[in-house]
């Protein structure tokens, strides 16, 4: 890691990805209220250069959400609810970090969060999706709904256990709404696992998570039920003298099937020492 990514800012970014859980609560005590400010500074993120939309350490009220970008500067956040996918709301920076909360109380589901930014003949824009708990539509139009620019979106956001690795798992690349065939869809993920794919003549790339888990980071109490792994999926397009660079970043799970076989293994394995156990008293007892 560079000298860059050891400052606070960068190391409170990084951390906010092994957050266990969406439940950030936030503490009006522990500092003044921050003005609105500036864009806050394109900063990378410690395992990619991409831009992304990541949520940071602190405590939020129940119900809201801290988030902080890496690799794009702008002051605006533009939320996108299940309920109102075409009434898009802003919200503005404050201390280099944007609180984002449901349309009401009680209203929850995936919403949708991007950030976009224009400097120098290049338009970036990251994604990322926050699901609230509450009563909630379904992400379906969001997902599907036409905006500007270039976007690469799953076609599902998975409402129960999330997505996980070995997983195949569909997402929908447009460029003003139209679908982009051909384009080429990066794949990063925190371990550090890199792979591409072409999206089809529908637009749609098919990505496959990869088992790079490392078992040593699972809680031995709770299993692989709290672990997660963030990825971001990159693509870029040439459109007359502006470049677009478009991400979108979320989080993946371990294989449910880890554990299954974790078990089986500990179970050959008492059963091989069972099995072992007369044969070495009867050994003994001819020697």
């Amino acid at each position: 890691m560079n000298a860059f990514c050891k400052s606070v800012p960068c190391l409170l970014l990084a951390a906010g990805f092994m957050l266990p859980a969406p439940a950030w609560a936030h503490d009006a005590h522990a500092e003044p209220a921050a003005r609105p400010s500036a864009a806050p500074p394109a900063r990378p993120a410690s395992w990619s250069q991409a831009p992304l939309i990541a949520p940071v350490g602190g405590r939020p009220e129940p119900g809201a959400a801290l988030v902080a970008a890496s690799g794009i500067a702008t002051a605006e956040l533009t939320v996108l609810s299940p309920d109102q996918p075409g009434q898009p709301r802003s919200v503005q920076a404050e201390g280099g970090r944007w609180r984002v909360t449901p349309d009401a109380p009680g209203k929850g589901g995936y919403y949708l969060l991007q950030l976009r930014s224009t400097a120098d003949a290049e338009v970036r824009t990251a994604m990322t999706a926050w699901n609230f708990q509450g009563k909630a539509a379904a992400p379906t139009r969001t997902l599907a709904a036409i905006r500007p620019g270039l976007e690469i979106l799953p076609q599902v956001l998975p409402e129960h256990g999330g997505m996980r690795e070995g997983e195949a798992h569909r997402f929908a690349v447009r460029f003003d709404g139209r679908p982009l065939p051909g384009a080429v869809v990066q794949l990063e993920t925190q371990p550090g696992s890199r792979s591409r794919v072409v999206a089809g003549p529908d637009g749609v790339a098919t990505v496959v998570f990869p088992r790079d888990f490392d078992p040593a980071q699972f809680d031995p109490k709770a299993g692989m039920g709290r672990a997660r792994q963030a990825f971001v999926l990159s693509v870029s397009h040439q459109a007359g003298a502006m470049r677009h660079e478009s991400a979108f970043n979320f989080f993946y799970y371990p294989d449910l099937m880890r554990e299954r076989d974790q078990m089986a293994g500990y179970a050959v394995l008492v059963a091989g020492m069972l099995l072992a156990t007369p044969l070495l008293r009867h050994r003994k007892e001819q020697s």
